[in-house]
């Protein structure tokens, strides 16, 4: 076969390449130059097997059985309300199934607390907290559930004893980090009843999961709250200087700004609505609808 004859029949195929090589090169374009995509789920009640139940019906396939749960629970947590008990439901049926997992333990004292905080719901936390319980029993080497979940106490529902409790269990731990046990030892010591040193431990505690984990989505989530650590100070004191020269509390966060006395990042803005009560000065944090 002579090469015209070769080159005759490869002529479409190249004319295809050109072609996708095109489209391809104008939906990059497009894509830059639109918008980024973003959407808001739907919650969907879910009717979760009990626990109790599961040793029952799993015909041995403990591990996929909580693999699907797993899966099923990071899928439904970006439409979670923060109210509905099915969803901690998701981390019981793991911990039945699978109690060495240790992932999803730490994954929901994370992120239940935060979501429930938004809705002023503090009754989630302990039951995380029920659950956590058989994550330490299981994994005794693990200093990052009872150090999570005491972190947790200490931030969202100021109960110094839960967090004293869950913390001791992690310093005590030989592999946990020496930042554990110095968090610790300033928590239980005399003179951190204020409020700036409340602050103060709450950023280092979260500041040593941040330190001390190698996973991306456990880091992310200690950075959020980090930033929200940060944030929540800075408009606490941008609130009181407002107040001091102009004898009166900011009737929003604008103001605040206008005034320089606070900073806060064009993203937090456009995610959140700060609520600023004129009475007392106190302030409500909403994420945007």
């Amino acid at each position: 076969m002579s090469i015209q004859v070769l080159l005759s029949k490869s002529v479409p195929f190249v004319i295809i390449i050109a072609l996708f090589s095109l489209i391809s090169i104008f939906q990059k374009q497009y894509d830059d130059l639109g918008p980024p995509f973003t959407t808001r789920l739907t919650l969907a009640k879910r009717n979760l097997l009990q626990p109790t139940i599961l040793p029952y019906i799993n015909f041995g396939f403990s591990n996929i059985l909580a693999d699907a749960y797993w899966i099923r629970a990071i899928q439904d947590f970006v439409a979670w309300n923060g109210k509905e008990g099915f969803y901690i439901g998701y981390f019981r049926n793991i911990a039945t199934l699978d109690p060495k997992f240790e992932y999803p333990y730490l994954f929901s004292i994370l992120t239940v607390p935060q979501s429930a905080h938004i809705v002023k719901e503090v009754g989630p936390l302990n039951d995380i907290a029920v659950v956590a319980e058989t994550g330490i029993k299981a994994i005794p080497s693990s200093w990052q559930i009872p150090f999570y979940l005491g972190t947790q106490y200490y931030i969202f529902t100021k109960q110094k004893d839960p967090a004293v409790k869950y913390l001791a269990l992690a310093a005590a731990n030989k592999d946990a980090p020496d930042g554990t046990s110095l968090v610790y030892a300033s928590i239980i010591s005399k003179g951190t009843t204020t409020k700036e040193s409340t602050d103060k431990n709450s950023r280092e505690l979260i500041k040593v999961i941040y330190n001390n984990t190698d996973n991306e989505i456990i880091k992310k989530l200690a950075g959020k709250g980090l930033e929200e650590a940060i944030i929540t100070q800075a408009l606490e004191k941008g609130i009181l200087a407002y107040k001091a020269k102009f004898n009166r509390y900011p009737r929003d966060v604008d103001e605040i700004l206008s005034a320089h006395f606070a900073s806060l990042p064009d993203a937090f803005l456009e995610n959140f609505i700060i609520e600023i009560n004129q009475l007392n000065g106190s302030f409500r944090i909403t994420e945007r609808e």
